[in-house]
Formats: structure tokens, C-alpha cells, sequence
């Protein structure tokens, strides 16, 4: 009688659920979805890599290069000075941007040199995309710049 009653209570134990650990619940991606990426308007948005090659500032004495689109309006700064000018956009997929104005200071070579690729690529950017939380300038379906979020209104 004692054999059977432990293969009963063994087979009962296997057949029962386990039970998930609170680390296992709460893992990331686990039981919830991905966050959405940040809009594209009204989102401050800080260049991580400009044709390619990254782009790192040394804070203080370089500012970070950013970009915000609102109402038509392009805004931020370019790695030397300020910049402002006009985009358009359908929401979806296509970006361009008109003729950027900036300010007129005279910074290290190098930020000057970043401020003026940058310029240009914003020039040739007729798409954006997102991957992840980032958000992707395309020139003709191919990643140009990268930006990720710094501020969401």
C-alpha cells in the first residue's frame, strides 16, 4: 500500500502547474509589449550617429546636437550654433527639410565640421523610420542619422 500511495503522490506533483517566480512575472517583454516609440513631432531628439560614424560630445564645453520638429518648424542646435528652419512631413514615412538658418559663432574646427555634415545631410533626408526608440533620417530608404529621445511633450 505504501508504494502505490507514493507513485499517487508522485504522479499528482508532476501533474500539477509550476508556479511562475515574481522575477519570471516582472522579466522585460515577458507579459508586457514594447513601448512605442516617441513621437516625431514635439520631442526633443539628440544625434547618436551622423553618417554612419557616432557622434559624442564632451560636455561642457560641447552642447549636445539636437533636433525638435513642431508645426513645421525645425529647431535645435547643430553642434556649434543654433538652427532653425523648415520640414514637412506626411506622419508616416516621408521627412524633408527647407533651407536651415543658424546663428553665426565661430566654434572649434571639429564642431564646425560636424555642424556643416550635419547641414547637409538634413538637406538630403526625404524619410525617417523608427527602430526601437530611436528615431532613423533616411536619404533615398537609407539611415543617414540617428537620434534618440531626449525630452517627450
Amino acid at each position: 500500500m505504501i508504494p502505490l500511495a507514493a507513485i499517487v503522490a508522485i504522479t499528482a506533483g508532476c501533474a500539477q502547474t509550476p508556479v511562475r517566480s515574481d522575477a519570471a512575472a516582472a522579466a522585460p517583454g515577458a507579459t508586457s509589449p514594447a513601448r512605442p516609440a516617441p513621437k516625431l513631432t514635439e520631442t526633443q531628439w539628440k544625434l547618436k550617429e551622423l553618417k554612419g560614424k557616432p557622434v559624442v560630445r564632451k560636455a561642457p564645453e560641447q552642447r549636445e546636437v539636437t533636433l525638435l520638429l513642431a508645426e513645421g518648424r525645425a529647431s535645435g542646435h547643430s553642434g556649434c550654433n543654433q538652427m532653425m528652419g523648415g520640414y514637412t512631413s506626411d506622419g508616416v514615412s516621408t521627412l524633408a527639410f527647407g533651407q536651415m538658418a543658424g546663428t553665426m559663432m565661430m566654434c572649434q574646427p571639429q564642431d564646425m565640421d560636424l555642424e556643416r555634415l550635419l547641414l547637409t545631410t538634413l538637406g538630403e533626408v526625404n524619410g525617417y523610420r523608427y527602430a526601437d526608440q530611436e528615431l532613423l533620417l533616411l536619404k533615398d530608404g537609407v539611415p543617414v542619422a540617428r537620434y534618440e529621445a531626449l525630452t517627450v511633450k
